[in-house]
């Protein structure tokens, strides 16, 4: 019987930068080499970004069918967009809800769209708005690979190529983001959990399943946040390594209660959603309307669990009311 190879316990863990054409800007993937090679993302599926990736590659003298295990940190396009170039040569490993964004599922597609047109109008989003989002959703696609997802990642999945490893779901920024953890020392592949010079969105998303309730993205990630503070050094997906995880993790979570209070003092009158995005972001929601109404929405969702605001249908708009005495 073939013997299964895995990583060592100290396997190292390198860096190749790649290109993106979003205002991010480069996206970092990782590989960990030692016995077995395991590449931890992609970049987008773009020629540059290709080029990069197999440059780094073969830097290293490895090819696309050298690489053992494929793990993907969630579902964005500048992290997953290449990991058809491994199908049929590799594992490709993930979050459970991977899957349809992976194989680029039309009925995922048909499933958020059906959500976010009466949701957002709801939140008194305008039609043309409304287009704008829908569209550029619908771009953001073009930048991903179809491809197959062999096996699920969970916190209760242990992951036999990688001994020493922990898996942590980190939703938050994306529902089906996960981090890995090398207990040994402390050492977090964070994908887009945690960011040295910027702090990440937590855009809102559709629920899971037509009827379930929308997650609350930025409590999520508040919970997610508080799991990683007590590592040591982090290796995130764009930008420098982290290397004091807990200061900057509780930086992040007081700027976020910081901006709530800006909201609520921005909440004058009841308004919608997207009226206090308007008043907050100005010609901003213009350029940027998808990220700018989470932002809003997900301070929102805070200042609401707070107990500092109320949310009630005024007609076919929901409103939201500053309990502030």
């Amino acid at each position: 019987m073939k013997r299964m190879r895995t990583a060592s316990r100290t396997s190292q863990v390198e860096r190749i930068i790649i290109p993106t054409p979003f205002l991010v800007g480069d996206v970092n993937v990782y590989l960990i080499s030692g016995d077995v090679n395991i590449l931890i993302d992609t970049g987008p599926d773009t020629p540059e970004a290709k080029q990069a990736l197999l440059q780094g590659l073969r830097g290293r003298g490895l090819e696309t069918e050298d690489i053992d295990l494929l793990i993907l940190t969630h579902h964005h396009p500048d992290h997953i967009g290449l990991a058809g170039m491994f199908t049929g040569k590799t594992k490709t490993a993930g979050h459970p809800l991977l899957k349809p964004w992976l194989e680029k599922n039309e009925g995922l597609y048909e499933h958020i769209e059906a959500f976010f047109r009466p949701f957002f109008k709801r939140h008194g989003m305008d039609e043309e708005v409304i287009e704008q989002i829908v569209r550029q959703q619908e771009r953001y696609r073009e930048f991903v690979q179809p491809a197959e997802m062999t096996d699920e990642l969970e916190e209760t999945v242990q992951t036999p190529m990688l001994p020493g490893w922990t898996i942590i779901e980190t939703p938050g920024h994306a529902s089906t983001h996960i981090s890995l953890l090398r207990e040994e020392d402390g050492l977090l592949v964070a994908g887009d959990h945690v960011i040295k010079h910027i702090s990440s969105n937590a855009i809102i998303e559709a629920p899971a399943s037509a009827g379930a309730e929308r997650p609350k993205t930025l409590l999520d990630y508040r919970q997610s946040l508080k799991k990683c503070a007590g590592t040591a050094l982090i290796f995130s997906g764009h930008g420098d390594m982290i290397t004091n995880p807990r200061t900057l993790i509780e930086k992040r979570l007081t700027a976020q209660l910081q901006k709530a209070d800006m909201f609520l003092s921005k909440l004058e009158q009841p308004m919608t959603v997207a009226e206090l995005t308007k008043t907050v972001y100005g010609t901003m929601f213009k350029k940027q309307p998808d990220l700018t109404f989470s932002e809003t929405l997900g301070h929102l969702d805070l200042l609401a669990q707070q107990g500092r605001v109320s949310v009630w249908i005024d007609g076919n708009k929901a409103v939201y009311e500053s309990l502030q005495l």
